[in-house]
Protein backbone atom coordinates (compact mmCIF):
# COMPACT_ATOMS: atom_id res chain seq x y z
CA UNK A 1 0.00 0.00 0.00
CA UNK A 2 1.31 3.48 -0.87
CA UNK A 3 2.21 6.04 1.78
CA UNK A 4 -0.66 8.25 0.62
CA UNK A 5 -3.21 5.44 1.07
CA UNK A 6 -1.75 4.40 4.43
CA UNK A 7 -1.89 7.93 5.81
CA UNK A 8 -5.34 8.45 4.33
CA UNK A 9 -6.44 5.42 6.34
CA UNK A 10 -5.01 7.07 9.46
CA UNK A 11 -7.13 10.17 8.75
CA UNK A 12 -10.28 8.06 8.51
CA UNK A 13 -9.57 5.74 11.46
CA UNK A 14 -6.95 5.62 14.22
CA UNK A 15 -6.12 2.33 15.97
CA UNK A 16 -4.77 2.23 19.51
CA UNK A 17 -2.17 -0.41 20.34
CA UNK A 18 -2.33 -1.83 23.86
CA UNK A 19 0.86 -2.86 25.61
CA UNK A 20 2.89 -2.50 28.74
CA UNK A 21 5.62 0.08 29.25
CA UNK A 22 9.41 -0.27 29.38
CA UNK A 23 11.90 1.26 31.76
CA UNK A 24 14.52 2.49 29.26
CA UNK A 25 14.24 5.13 26.57
CA UNK A 26 13.89 2.81 23.59
CA UNK A 27 10.75 3.58 21.59
CA UNK A 28 8.04 1.01 22.32
CA UNK A 29 4.25 0.83 22.37
CA UNK A 30 4.03 2.93 25.54
CA UNK A 31 4.86 5.96 23.38
CA UNK A 32 1.44 5.60 21.74
CA UNK A 33 -0.72 8.55 22.77
CA UNK A 34 -1.10 12.30 22.44
CA UNK A 35 1.80 14.69 23.08
CA UNK A 36 1.94 18.48 23.27
CA UNK A 37 4.48 21.30 23.34
CA UNK A 38 4.79 22.75 26.84
CA UNK A 39 3.44 26.29 27.00
CA UNK A 40 1.66 25.96 23.64
CA UNK A 41 -1.73 24.30 24.25
CA UNK A 42 -3.84 23.97 21.13
CA UNK A 43 -1.52 21.95 18.90
CA UNK A 44 0.18 18.62 19.35
CA UNK A 45 1.13 15.21 18.01
CA UNK A 46 -0.56 11.83 18.01
CA UNK A 47 1.79 8.83 17.93
CA UNK A 48 0.92 5.22 17.19
CA UNK A 49 3.66 2.60 17.48
CA UNK A 50 2.91 -0.14 14.93
CA UNK A 51 5.84 -2.37 15.87
CA UNK A 52 9.43 -1.91 17.01
CA UNK A 53 10.43 -0.50 13.62
CA UNK A 54 7.46 1.64 12.46
CA UNK A 55 5.29 4.44 13.83
CA UNK A 56 2.45 6.58 12.51
CA UNK A 57 2.66 10.29 13.33
CA UNK A 58 -0.06 12.95 13.07
CA UNK A 59 0.67 16.60 13.87
CA UNK A 60 -2.33 18.85 14.39
CA UNK A 61 -1.25 22.48 14.13
CA UNK A 62 -1.88 25.72 12.17
CA UNK A 63 -0.30 27.20 9.03
CA UNK A 64 1.18 30.69 8.59
CA UNK A 65 -2.28 32.07 7.77
CA UNK A 66 -3.85 30.70 10.96
CA UNK A 67 -5.74 27.88 9.23
CA UNK A 68 -5.74 24.29 10.54
CA UNK A 69 -2.77 22.28 9.25
CA UNK A 70 -2.87 18.51 9.68
CA UNK A 71 0.29 16.60 8.79
CA UNK A 72 0.58 12.80 8.57
CA UNK A 73 3.34 10.30 7.95
CA UNK A 74 4.67 6.83 8.63
CA UNK A 75 8.13 6.88 10.18
CA UNK A 76 10.88 4.49 11.15
CA UNK A 77 12.04 3.80 14.69
CA UNK A 78 15.77 4.02 15.39
CA UNK A 79 16.32 3.10 19.04
CA UNK A 80 15.09 6.08 21.05
CA UNK A 81 14.09 8.16 17.99
CA UNK A 82 11.23 8.29 15.47
CA UNK A 83 12.10 9.78 12.07
CA UNK A 84 9.18 10.54 9.74
CA UNK A 85 8.44 12.49 6.57
CA UNK A 86 5.13 14.31 7.03
CA UNK A 87 2.66 15.08 4.26
CA UNK A 88 -0.20 17.53 3.85
CA UNK A 89 -3.27 16.17 2.06
CA UNK A 90 -6.05 17.90 0.15
CA UNK A 91 -8.29 17.42 -2.88
CA UNK A 92 -11.58 15.82 -1.90
CA UNK A 93 -14.79 16.85 -0.15
CA UNK A 94 -16.78 16.03 2.95
CA UNK A 95 -18.67 12.68 2.95
CA UNK A 96 -20.77 11.47 1.21
CA UNK A 97 -18.92 13.29 -1.59
CA UNK A 98 -15.58 11.88 -0.38
CA UNK A 99 -13.43 10.42 -3.19
CA UNK A 100 -10.15 8.77 -2.15
CA UNK A 101 -8.72 8.98 -5.67
CA UNK A 102 -8.91 12.77 -5.56
CA UNK A 103 -6.57 13.06 -2.55
CA UNK A 104 -3.16 14.56 -3.31
CA UNK A 105 -0.29 14.57 -0.83
CA UNK A 106 2.51 17.17 -0.64
CA UNK A 107 5.60 16.58 1.45
CA UNK A 108 5.80 19.18 4.21
CA UNK A 109 9.09 18.17 5.79
CA UNK A 110 10.86 15.73 8.11
CA UNK A 111 10.50 15.43 11.89
CA UNK A 112 12.43 13.67 14.64
CA UNK A 113 11.02 12.66 18.02
CA UNK A 114 13.63 11.50 20.53
CA UNK A 115 12.40 9.94 23.75
CA UNK A 116 13.96 11.54 26.84
CA UNK A 117 11.73 10.12 29.56
CA UNK A 118 8.54 8.19 30.31
CA UNK A 119 6.47 11.28 29.60
CA UNK A 120 8.98 13.51 27.80
CA UNK A 121 10.55 13.78 24.35
CA UNK A 122 12.53 16.20 22.18
CA UNK A 123 10.73 17.22 18.97
CA UNK A 124 12.57 18.76 16.01
CA UNK A 125 11.62 19.37 12.39
CA UNK A 126 13.12 20.45 9.08
CA UNK A 127 10.48 21.76 6.62
CA UNK A 128 10.81 21.68 2.88
CA UNK A 129 11.76 25.05 1.41
CA UNK A 130 9.03 27.61 2.08
CA UNK A 131 7.59 29.80 4.83
CA UNK A 132 8.48 27.48 7.72
CA UNK A 133 11.79 27.47 9.62
CA UNK A 134 13.51 24.51 11.36
CA UNK A 135 12.97 24.39 15.13
CA UNK A 136 13.14 22.13 18.19
CA UNK A 137 10.73 21.91 21.15
CA UNK A 138 10.30 19.72 24.22
CA UNK A 139 7.25 17.44 24.17
CA UNK A 140 5.18 16.32 27.15
CA UNK A 141 2.72 13.45 27.27
CA UNK A 142 -0.97 14.34 27.37
CA UNK A 143 -2.56 10.86 27.21
CA UNK A 144 -1.46 7.24 27.39
CA UNK A 145 -3.06 3.88 26.70
CA UNK A 146 -5.31 2.66 29.48
CA UNK A 147 -3.26 0.43 31.76
CA UNK A 148 0.18 1.22 30.31
CA UNK A 149 2.96 2.62 32.48
CA UNK A 150 6.69 3.08 32.56
CA UNK A 151 9.44 4.02 34.96
CA UNK A 152 12.97 2.99 35.92
CA UNK A 153 11.62 1.53 39.15
CA UNK A 154 9.00 -0.61 37.38
CA UNK A 155 8.54 -4.02 39.04
CA UNK A 156 9.26 -6.85 36.67
CA UNK A 157 6.66 -9.60 37.24
CA UNK A 158 3.04 -8.82 36.34
CA UNK A 159 -0.12 -10.74 37.26
CA UNK A 160 -3.50 -9.47 36.04
CA UNK A 161 -7.11 -10.55 36.53
CA UNK A 162 -9.99 -9.61 34.22
CA UNK A 163 -13.31 -9.82 36.07
CA UNK A 164 -15.63 -9.72 33.04
CA UNK A 165 -16.59 -13.40 33.23
CA UNK A 166 -16.08 -14.41 36.87
CA UNK A 167 -14.82 -13.39 40.29
CA UNK A 168 -11.30 -14.84 39.68
CA UNK A 169 -10.99 -15.87 43.33
CA UNK A 170 -11.78 -12.44 44.84
CA UNK A 171 -13.78 -12.43 48.07
CA UNK A 172 -15.59 -9.60 49.89
CA UNK A 173 -14.85 -8.31 53.38
CA UNK A 174 -16.75 -5.62 55.27
CA UNK A 175 -15.17 -3.62 58.10
CA UNK A 176 -16.31 -1.04 60.69
CA UNK A 177 -19.91 -2.11 61.25
CA UNK A 178 -21.67 -3.57 64.34
CA UNK A 179 -21.65 -7.26 65.15
CA UNK A 180 -24.78 -8.79 63.63
CA UNK A 181 -25.45 -5.70 61.51
CA UNK A 182 -25.12 -7.33 58.08
CA UNK A 183 -28.82 -6.96 57.18
CA UNK A 184 -29.20 -3.44 58.58
CA UNK A 185 -26.14 -2.30 56.63
CA UNK A 186 -27.44 -4.09 53.49
CA UNK A 187 -24.04 -5.67 52.85
CA UNK A 188 -23.84 -7.53 49.54
CA UNK A 189 -21.27 -8.65 46.99
CA UNK A 190 -21.15 -10.94 43.98
CA UNK A 191 -20.35 -11.22 40.31
CA UNK A 192 -23.04 -9.41 38.33
CA UNK A 193 -23.83 -8.08 34.88
CA UNK A 194 -22.77 -4.42 34.92
CA UNK A 195 -25.09 -1.46 34.24
CA UNK A 196 -25.26 0.16 30.79
CA UNK A 197 -23.21 1.08 28.85
CA UNK A 198 -21.07 -1.78 30.19
CA UNK A 199 -23.87 -4.36 30.26
CA UNK A 200 -22.08 -6.60 27.76
CA UNK A 201 -19.61 -7.55 30.50
CA UNK A 202 -19.60 -8.48 34.16
CA UNK A 203 -17.82 -7.29 37.28
CA UNK A 204 -17.81 -7.86 41.02
CA UNK A 205 -20.43 -5.62 42.60
CA UNK A 206 -19.95 -4.65 46.24
CA UNK A 207 -22.39 -2.49 48.18
CA UNK A 208 -23.33 -1.35 51.65
CA UNK A 209 -25.43 1.27 53.44
CA UNK A 210 -23.08 3.23 55.69
CA UNK A 211 -24.89 3.88 58.98
CA UNK A 212 -21.65 4.15 60.97
CA UNK A 213 -20.18 6.95 58.79
CA UNK A 214 -17.14 4.71 58.44
CA UNK A 215 -18.01 1.59 56.40
CA UNK A 216 -15.08 -0.10 54.64
CA UNK A 217 -15.66 -2.61 51.82
CA UNK A 218 -12.85 -4.83 50.43
CA UNK A 219 -12.42 -7.25 47.56
CA UNK A 220 -9.35 -9.44 48.09
CA UNK A 221 -7.63 -12.61 46.88
CA UNK A 222 -4.35 -14.48 47.45
CA UNK A 223 -1.38 -14.44 45.09
CA UNK A 224 0.42 -17.80 45.32
CA UNK A 225 3.68 -19.27 44.06
CA UNK A 226 6.05 -16.74 45.64
CA UNK A 227 9.23 -17.50 47.58
CA UNK A 228 8.26 -18.35 51.19
CA UNK A 229 9.43 -15.62 53.57
CA UNK A 230 10.76 -13.41 50.76
CA UNK A 231 10.08 -9.67 50.62
CA UNK A 232 8.70 -7.99 47.50
CA UNK A 233 8.35 -4.45 46.27
CA UNK A 234 4.86 -4.30 44.86
CA UNK A 235 2.71 -2.02 42.73
CA UNK A 236 -1.06 -2.40 42.47
CA UNK A 237 -3.57 -1.17 39.91
CA UNK A 238 -7.35 -1.43 39.83
CA UNK A 239 -10.10 -0.51 37.40
CA UNK A 240 -13.58 -0.02 38.83
CA UNK A 241 -16.93 1.39 37.75
CA UNK A 242 -18.69 4.24 39.55
CA UNK A 243 -21.83 6.25 38.80
CA UNK A 244 -21.09 9.04 41.30
CA UNK A 245 -20.02 12.38 39.74
CA UNK A 246 -17.52 14.69 41.39
CA UNK A 247 -18.76 17.46 43.66
CA UNK A 248 -21.97 15.79 44.86
CA UNK A 249 -23.35 16.66 48.32
CA UNK A 250 -24.60 13.99 50.72
CA UNK A 251 -25.35 13.21 54.36
CA UNK A 252 -22.15 13.30 56.41
CA UNK A 253 -20.06 13.80 53.28
CA UNK A 254 -20.01 13.51 49.52
CA UNK A 255 -21.16 10.16 48.05
CA UNK A 256 -18.13 10.32 45.73
CA UNK A 257 -15.46 12.66 47.09
CA UNK A 258 -15.87 11.35 50.68
CA UNK A 259 -15.60 7.68 49.69
CA UNK A 260 -11.87 6.98 49.63
CA UNK A 261 -10.32 4.23 47.52
CA UNK A 262 -7.19 2.36 48.62
CA UNK A 263 -5.08 -0.52 47.31
CA UNK A 264 -3.00 -2.79 49.48
CA UNK A 265 -1.22 -6.08 50.09
CA UNK A 266 -0.21 -8.12 53.14
CA UNK A 267 1.42 -11.39 54.07
CA UNK A 268 -1.71 -12.55 55.89
CA UNK A 269 -5.33 -12.97 54.91
CA UNK A 270 -7.49 -9.87 55.53
CA UNK A 271 -10.05 -10.46 58.26
CA UNK A 272 -11.89 -8.75 61.10
CA UNK A 273 -12.10 -9.15 64.85
CA UNK A 274 -14.80 -7.92 67.22
CA UNK A 275 -13.68 -4.90 69.26
CA UNK A 276 -16.27 -3.21 71.48
CA UNK A 277 -19.06 -4.78 69.46
CA UNK A 278 -17.68 -3.65 66.07
CA UNK A 279 -16.02 -5.54 63.21
CA UNK A 280 -12.51 -4.07 63.02
CA UNK A 281 -9.71 -4.94 60.57
CA UNK A 282 -6.78 -7.00 61.81
CA UNK A 283 -4.57 -5.20 59.25
CA UNK A 284 -3.66 -1.51 59.18
CA UNK A 285 -5.86 -0.49 56.26
CA UNK A 286 -5.91 3.23 57.03
CA UNK A 287 -8.77 5.53 57.95
CA UNK A 288 -10.84 7.63 55.54
CA UNK A 289 -8.37 9.84 53.60
CA UNK A 290 -5.35 8.53 55.56
CA UNK A 291 -3.43 5.48 54.27
CA UNK A 292 -2.30 2.61 56.46
CA UNK A 293 0.80 0.42 56.59
CA UNK A 294 -1.07 -2.22 54.57
CA UNK A 295 -3.09 0.00 52.18
CA UNK A 296 -2.22 3.10 50.16
CA UNK A 297 -4.55 5.90 49.09
CA UNK A 298 -5.30 6.10 45.35
CA UNK A 299 -8.18 8.60 45.11
CA UNK A 300 -11.93 8.59 45.61
CA UNK A 301 -15.05 6.96 44.20
CA UNK A 302 -15.96 10.18 42.32
CA UNK A 303 -15.82 9.45 38.60
CA UNK A 304 -14.99 12.94 37.29
CA UNK A 305 -18.33 13.67 35.64
CA UNK A 306 -19.94 17.07 36.23
CA UNK A 307 -21.87 17.72 39.45
CA UNK A 308 -24.92 18.72 37.39
CA UNK A 309 -25.52 14.94 37.05
CA UNK A 310 -25.59 14.29 40.81
CA UNK A 311 -29.38 14.23 41.06
CA UNK A 312 -29.92 12.39 37.76
CA UNK A 313 -31.28 8.88 38.50
CA UNK A 314 -29.97 7.76 35.10
CA UNK A 315 -26.51 9.26 35.47
CA UNK A 316 -23.91 7.26 33.52
CA UNK A 317 -21.50 4.72 34.95
CA UNK A 318 -17.84 5.40 34.20
CA UNK A 319 -14.74 3.23 34.41
CA UNK A 320 -11.91 4.64 36.51
CA UNK A 321 -8.35 3.32 36.87
CA UNK A 322 -6.24 3.94 39.98
CA UNK A 323 -2.71 2.85 40.87
CA UNK A 324 -0.12 2.93 43.65
CA UNK A 325 2.61 3.90 41.15
CA UNK A 326 5.12 6.21 42.82
CA UNK A 327 4.26 5.00 46.34
CA UNK A 328 6.50 2.55 48.17
CA UNK A 329 4.91 -0.72 49.27
CA UNK A 330 6.87 -3.77 50.47
CA UNK A 331 5.26 -7.09 51.43
CA UNK A 332 6.70 -10.32 52.85
CA UNK A 333 5.23 -13.63 51.67
CA UNK A 334 4.05 -16.11 54.28
CA UNK A 335 5.54 -19.57 54.90
CA UNK A 336 3.53 -20.98 51.99
CA UNK A 337 4.66 -18.31 49.51
CA UNK A 338 1.43 -16.28 49.56
CA UNK A 339 0.47 -12.65 49.79
CA UNK A 340 -3.04 -11.18 49.71
CA UNK A 341 -3.91 -8.22 47.51
CA UNK A 342 -7.02 -6.06 47.72
CA UNK A 343 -8.88 -2.96 46.67
CA UNK A 344 -11.23 -1.17 49.06
CA UNK A 345 -13.53 1.77 49.60
CA UNK A 346 -13.73 3.61 52.93
CA UNK A 347 -16.89 5.69 53.19
CA UNK A 348 -17.49 8.96 55.02
CA UNK A 349 -20.88 9.25 53.30
CA UNK A 350 -23.90 8.14 55.34
CA UNK A 351 -25.74 6.32 52.59
CA UNK A 352 -25.45 3.47 50.11
CA UNK A 353 -22.22 2.99 48.18
CA UNK A 354 -21.96 0.67 45.17
CA UNK A 355 -18.99 0.00 42.89
CA UNK A 356 -17.86 -2.72 40.51
CA UNK A 357 -14.37 -4.23 40.32
CA UNK A 358 -13.50 -4.90 36.64
CA UNK A 359 -9.69 -5.40 36.54
CA UNK A 360 -6.89 -5.90 39.05
CA UNK A 361 -3.14 -5.85 38.30
CA UNK A 362 -0.15 -6.72 40.50
CA UNK A 363 3.46 -5.89 39.59
CA UNK A 364 6.19 -7.09 41.88
CA UNK A 365 9.90 -7.73 42.22
CA UNK A 366 11.57 -9.92 44.82
CA UNK A 367 14.05 -8.06 47.01
CA UNK A 368 17.47 -9.57 47.61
Amino acid sequence: MSLAKRTTAVIMFCTVVVSSARADMVIDADMTGNWFVAGQPGHGLQLEIIDLSRAVVAWYTFDTEGQPLWLFGEGRIEGDTIVADLYRFEGTRFPPDFESDEIAGTKWGRIQIRRTGCDAAAFSYTPEEGAYLPAEFPLQRLTRIDGSRCGPEAPGQTVAWDLRHGNQGFEPLFVDYPEGGEDFYELAAGHRAMPAPWDDRGGIEISGNNHSDDLMMLLFRPLRGLTPGASYVIELEMQFASDVPSGCVGIGGSPGDSVFMRLGAAGQRPDTEIVDGMHRAILDLGQQASPGDDALGVGTLANGLDESLCADPDRPWRLKRVSTAGQALEVTADAEGRIWVYGLSDSGFEGTTIWYLTEFVVRLDELE
